[in-house]
C-alpha cells in the first residue's frame, strides 16, 4: 500500500513515478511497482484540488483528511463500475435481468472487493478492467464489430499495468477474434488478431520502454524476478515439510488449522518470521534484498532470481507440481466471509461456491458452445493458473477475477434471457 501511496504522491507532485520516501526533495524515478493505480490516485487527487501527504506518517494513516477521502471514493467508483461492467456482460452473454441485477447486487456485496476499494492498492482497479474486458469480449461475440474488437484490445493493454498477470487477458483476447466472428473470413480475422495484439502490447511496451531508459531494464514492473524466487523457494520448503501440512495450514477452517499444527508442529508455512530461518516467504526476501544491495543493480538482480527460479521450475518439474497443487488450493480462498456473520466463518464454503459456478459456467459454455459466456470460465480460469504455477498465490492475488466467478453465480442461478448460444451480428 505504501509503495502506490509513494508514487502516486510523486507523481502529483512533481510528475515523476518513484516509490522513494516523501522526504526527498528530487525523486528518481523507478520501476517499483506497475503505474496504473498510482497514475489514477495522482490524477483524482490533482482534480480533487487536494493536499497532498508531506510525510511518511501522513502517508500511512489511511484517516489523512481529503487525500483518504480521495482515495476511498475513487475505490467506491471502482467497484461501482467493475459491478456495473460485470452485470453488463451477463447480460450481453445471454443472462437474464435478474442475473444482471443480481451480478452488480453480488459485487457491491463482496467483502474482498470491497475492501479492495478501501484499500489503496491495484486489486480494484484491476477487477474493473478484467470486468470491462469480460463485457468487451462478450460484445465482440455476439455483434462481430471491429470497434468492439479495439474497445476490448485497448482495456486489455491497461489491465497489466495495474496488475502485471492481467498480460494472460490478451492471448485470450487473441483467441476471441481467430474464434469468434463467424461471418468473417479467416483472412479479415488474422487481420484483425494481429492489430488486436499491437493494440494490447502497445500501453505496457510503452512502460517498459520508459523503464528501459530510467533504469536500463525492459521491465513491466521491478519485483518480477522476486516473485518467481519467492516460489521458487516455497517449492524447496514443500519438498522438505510436505503438501499436507501446506495444504492444512491454507485451509479457511480453524478446526482443520489446529489439527494441521498438531500433527505436523514442524510446519513453518504460516511462521513468518524475521529471525532464524523463518519460512519460503522470509528467506526469499532476505536474498532479494540482498542481492539488491548497493553496488547491485537491483533490477539486474531480480531478473537473476527470476531466470534462476525458472531453471529450478524446468529442472525439477516434479516439485513444483506438487506446489501447485498446494497453492491452487490456497488460491481459491480469495472471496472473504460478511464481517456481519462473525464468529461463523463461510470462506470455504463461498469458495467452493465460486470455483463450482465457474466450472459448471465453462461446461455449459463449451456444451453451447457460447463464446460470449466463455469468459466467466476462461479468464478466471487463465488468471488461476497464471498464480497458481508461477506465484505463492495469496488468495488477494485472485481478487480481480471475483467479479467474473459472482457472474457466474447470477447466471447459475437466474438463468438465461434467451437460449440461443451466441447472437452473433454482421458488423455494419
Amino acid at each position: 500500500v505504501v509503495d502506490y501511496l509513494r508514487a502516486a504522491t510523486h507523481l502529483a507532485r512533481h510528475g515523476v513515478f518513484s516509490s522513494a520516501p516523501l522526504l526527498a526533495a528530487a525523486p528518481s524515478p523507478d520501476a517499483y511497482r506497475e503505474p496504473g493505480y498510482p497514475a489514477v490516485l495522482a490524477a483524482a487527487w490533482r482534480l480533487g484540488g487536494v493536499a497532498l501527504p508531506r510525510t511518511e506518517a501522513e502517508l500511512r494513516d489511511n484517516r489523512f483528511g481529503p487525500p483518504a477521502r480521495i482515495a476511498r471514493l475513487l475505490g467506491g467508483l471502482l467497484l461501482a463500475l467493475t459491478a456495473a461492467a460485470a452485470a453488463a456482460a451477463v447480460h450481453t452473454a445471454g443472462g437474464s435481468l435478474a442475473a444482471s441485477v443480481a451480478t452488480a447486487t453480488l459485487v457491491v456485496a463482496s467483502p474482498a472487493l470491497r475492501q479492495a476499494a478501501l484499500t489503496p492498492g491495484s486489486e480494484g482497479l484491476a477487477a474493473a478492467l478484467v470486468a470491462l474486458f469480460a463485457f468487451g469480449w462478450t460484445r465482440a461475440v455476439t455483434r462481430a464489430s471491429a470497434g468492439l474488437v479495439v474497445f476490448t484490445a485497448v482495456v486489455a493493454g491497461l489491465a497489466p499495468l495495474a496488475r502485471g498477470a492481467n498480460l494472460v487477458l490478451i492471448p485470450i483476447g487473441m483467441a476471441l477474434v481467430l474464434l469468434a466472428p463467424g461471418r468473417w473470413p479467416l483472412a479479415r480475422r488474422l487481420r484483425h488478431a494481429a492489430g488486436f495484439a499491437l493494440l494490447a502490447l502497445a500501453p505496457s511496451a510503452a512502460w517498459m520502454t520508459r523503464n528501459l531508459g530510467v533504469t536500463g531494464s525492459f521491465v513491466l514492473a521491478d519485483r518480477g524476478g522476486q516473485v518467481l524466487y519467492s516460489r521458487a523457494e516455497l517449492d524447496r520448503h514443500m519438498a522438505k515439510e510436505g503438501l499436507l501440512p501446506a495444504v492444512a495450514a491454507w485451509t479457511p477452517i480453524e478446526a482443520v488449522r489446529r489439527k494441521g499444527e498438531h500433527r505436523w508442529p514442524e510446519a513453518t508455512y504460516l511462521r513468518y518470521e524475521w529471525k532464524g530461518e523463518g519460512n519460503f516467504f522470509t528467506r526469499s526476501l532476505r536474498r532479494w534484498h540482498a542481492e539488491r544491495r548497493p553496488p547491485a543493480d537491483p533490477i539486474a538482480s531480480d531478473r537473476r532470481l527470476g531466470r534462476e527460479a525458472l531453471r529450478e521450475f524446468v529442472s525439477a518439474p516434479g516439485p513444483h507440481l506438487v506446489a501447485t497443487v498446494a497453492v491452487a488450493w490456497r488460491g481459491l480462498f480469495a472471496e472473504r466471509s460478511p464481517e456481519a456473520l462473525l464468529p461463523l466463518d463461510l470462506t470455504f464454503m463461498v469458495a467452493l461456491l465460486l470455483a463450482g459456478a465457474v466450472l459448471r459456467v465453462g461446461w455449459r459454455a463449451w456444451r453451447g458452445p457460447n463464446l460470449a459466456l466463455a469468459v466467466f470460465f476462461v479468464a478466471p480460469a487463465a488468471l488461476f493458473l497464471f498464480h497458481a504455477l508461477l506465484t505463492e498465490f495469496l488468495p488477494r492475488f485472485l481478487v480481480p477475477a471475483l467479479p467474473l466467478g459472482w457472474g457466474a453465480v447470477a447466471v447459475l442461478l437466474f438463468g438465461a434471457a434467451s437460449s440461443a448460444p451466441d447472437r452473433q451480428e454482421a458488423s455494419p
